[in-house]
């Protein structure tokens, strides 16, 4: 497998960025532009989605919820995790991760003589 190709798959396949890294280590800081703010905006809804998990277990076990998942749905949406900094954090690592793909192709298409 050629070197471009596994870029892009380390791309696709693991995390925006990454194929940049495995491109050419002079291509690394390049590939930071998508991995940052794709790291951030993964952690910031990971930290969303673990407070949120956190509550609804506790009050599954306190008895104030009752284990139905409709009513865990309805909790969900209730709860206002679905707001403005979400939906922008999931935009950033769609964003990242196309961009990412596009640019390792662009960077490993063959020179032109």
């Amino acid at each position: 497998m050629k070197a471009s190709s596994r870029a892009v798959l380390i791309s696709a396949l693991l995390f925006p960025g990454l194929g940049h890294l495995a491109l050419r280590p002079r291509r690394g800081a390049r590939g930071m532009l998508f991995l940052v703010p794709a790291a951030v905006a993964v952690l910031y809804l990971l930290s969303t989605i673990l407070q949120l998990t956190n509550q609804l277990l506790a009050e599954i076990n306190n008895g104030t919820l009752p284990l139905d998942p409709t009513m865990l749905l309805e909790r969900v949406h209730a709860s206002g995790a679905d707001n403005f900094a979400t939906n922008l954090a999931s935009a950033v690592v769609l964003i990242c991760w196309v961009s990412a793909v596009v640019d390792v192709l662009w960077l490993s298409r063959p020179a032109k003589s």
